[in-house]
C-alpha cells in the first residue's frame, strides 16, 4: 500500500515558509524559493526553480511589490494553483507617501497576520485538517505573544530618552510604528545604495543629538560604513541584525518568532547604559 503524498507548499522567502510550516506542519511539506541566509530583495525564480511549480498545491508570498514576478507566474510555469498574499491583512506603510513597504515580517502584529492569512488560505483548500491548523495557529500566536511581551519588558526602561537605531536600510518600520522605536536607515530601499556626503553629516548630527544610539549591521559587507557611523558619531556598533531571512535552524533566528526576539534583545542590549 503506497503512501499519500503530503500536499506541498511553496512560500517565496524563508520567514513566511517558517510561519506556514508552524500552521502546516507536518500534514503539509513546506518548502522555501529562498532559503535562511539569502536576501528576499532582487531576488527572481530560475529556469530550474520554474519546473517545481507544477507540483505545488498552494503559492503564498508576501506582496507589496516584494516579488515583482508573481503575476508572470501562470503564464511562465503553467501554475494554476491559489496564490496568497499573506500581507494582505496588514495596513502597509507608504514609504515617500506612495510606495508600500514590504517588509511587514519585521514586526509581532506582521507575524500574527501571516499566520491567520495562511491558517484561512489551508483550510480552504484541505477543510479535513480545519483542527489541525487551528490548533497549530493557536500555539504559534501563543508563542508569538510571549516574544511580544518580553520584547515590550526590554525596550520598557529605555523609553524614558529618545534612542536612535541606525540600520543600513530601514527594514524595521513595522517594528518600529509595532513598539515605538525610532529607526534610521542610511539608504532607500535597498542595501548597498551609500549616503550622500551631506545626508550621511546630517545623520551624525542626528545621532550626537540623540540621548543614546547604536548602529547595526545585516551583512558582512556593511561593517566598514557602519563602523564608520559608530566612530564619529560616539555611539555603539551594536552587531548584527536579521532582515530579510532566518539564520540556518540552529543560528539565533531560526524561526520566525526568535528572529523577532534576537533583534529586538540585540537592540536593547546595545541601547542599554
Amino acid at each position: 500500500m503506497s503512501v499519500q503524498a503530503k500536499p506541498k507548499v511553496l512560500a517565496t522567502m524563508s520567514i513566511l515558509a517558517d510561519v506556514a510550516r508552524q500552521i502546516g506542519a507536518p500534514d503539509l511539506e513546506i518548502s522555501s524559493l529562498i532559503g535562511p541566509d539569502q536576501s528576499a530583495h532582487h531576488r527572481d525564480p530560475t529556469p530550474t526553480e520554474l519546473t517545481g511549480f507544477g507540483a505545488i498545491s498552494l503559492l503564498l508570498h508576501v506582496g507589496f511589490k516584494l516579488e515583482g514576478w508573481i503575476d508572470r507566474i501562470p503564464e511562465s510555469t503553467g501554475y494554476r494553483g491559489p496564490i496568497i498574499q499573506a500581507s494582505e491583512g496588514i495596513t502597509p506603510i507608504l514609504i515617500e507617501g506612495r510606495i508600500p513597504d514590504s517588509h511587514t515580517w519585521q514586526s509581532f502584529d506582521g507575524l500574527r497576520s501571516y499566520a491567520q492569512t495562511i491558517t484561512k488560505a489551508c483550510i480552504g483548500l484541505w477543510p479535513n485538517l480545519a483542527t489541525s491548523f487551528e490548533t497549530r495557529l493557536k500555539t504559534y500566536l501563543a508563542e508569538l505573544q510571549t516574544a511580544r511581551d518580553e520584547a515590550v519588558a526590554l525596550l520598557t526602561p529605555l523609553r524614558q530618552d529618545r534612542r536612535l537605531i541606525i540600520v543600513p536600510h530601514n527594514s524595521f518600520r513595522y517594528l518600529g510604528r509595532e513598539l515605538g522605536l525610532e529607526f534610521r536607515g542610511i539608504s532607500s530601499l535597498s542595501t548597498g545604495a551609500q549616503p550622500s556626503a551631506k545626508a550621511l553629516a546630517d545623520l551624525l548630527d542626528e545621532i550626537k543629538s540623540a540621548d543614546a544610539a547604536a548602529c547595526f549591521v545585516e551583512t558582512e559587507a556593511d561593517q566598514r560604513l557602519m563602523g564608520q557611523i559608530a566612530a564619529e558619531s560616539g555611539s555603539k556598533l551594536g552587531g548584527k541584525l536579521y532582515t530579510d531571512s532566518l539564520s540556518k535552524p540552529d543560528g539565533p533566528a531560526g524561526t520566525s518568532v526568535r528572529m523577532l526576539a534576537y533583534n529586538v534583545a540585540t537592540i536593547a542590549k546595545a541601547l542599554t547604559p
